[in-house]
C-alpha cells in the first residue's frame, strides 16, 4: 500500500531534523506522479494534475536535475537545506499565482546553496 503524502512529508521533516551535507535522493516518475525518495522511503510526492506538474518541474530545477520520463528516475546529491526547500516547493498550491513567485525564490535559494558544481549523479 502506498504511503500518504502527509505521512511522507512527516517522515521527511523528521529526517531533516539532523542536518546533512550530502543526501542522495531520487526523483521517480510513475503514472500517478513524481516522488522524491531518500534511503528507499518517499519524502514527498506530487500528482499528475496542473499543480503537480508545476511542482514537479520546480522540484527538479531546485535539485538541478531533469524531470525523469515516465518509469524513469534520476538521482541527485544535495544538502538537507536543499531538500527542505524542495519539500516546501512540493507543498505549494500552484492554483494560486503567488505560489510561482515563492517557488522561484525557493529554487534560487536551492541553486545558490549548491554552488557551481554539478549535483546530478
Amino acid at each position: 500500500m502506498a504511503i500518504s503524502r502527509a505521512k511522507a512529508l512527516e517522515h521527511a521533516y523528521e529526517v531533516l531534523e539532523q542536518p546533512r551535507a550530502h543526501m542522495r535522493v531520487t526523483l521517480k516518475q510513475t503514472r500517478s506522479g513524481l516522488s522524491l525518495y531518500y534511503d528507499g522511503r518517499v519524502m514527498t510526492r506530487v500528482f499528475v494534475n496542473r499543480s503537480g506538474l508545476a511542482a514537479a518541474a520546480a522540484m527538479a530545477e531546485a535539485l538541478r536535475v531533469r524531470v525523469p520520463k515516465l518509469g524513469d528516475s534520476v538521482d541527485a546529491r544535495v544538502s538537507s537545506g536543499v531538500i527542505y526547500r524542495v519539500l516546501a516547493i512540493s507543498d505549494l498550491d500552484y492554483r494560486n499565482e503567488l505560489s510561482y513567485q515563492l517557488a522561484s525564490r525557493l529554487i534560487s535559494e536551492a541553486v545558490d546553496m549548491q554552488g557551481t558544481r554539478g549535483t546530478s549523479e
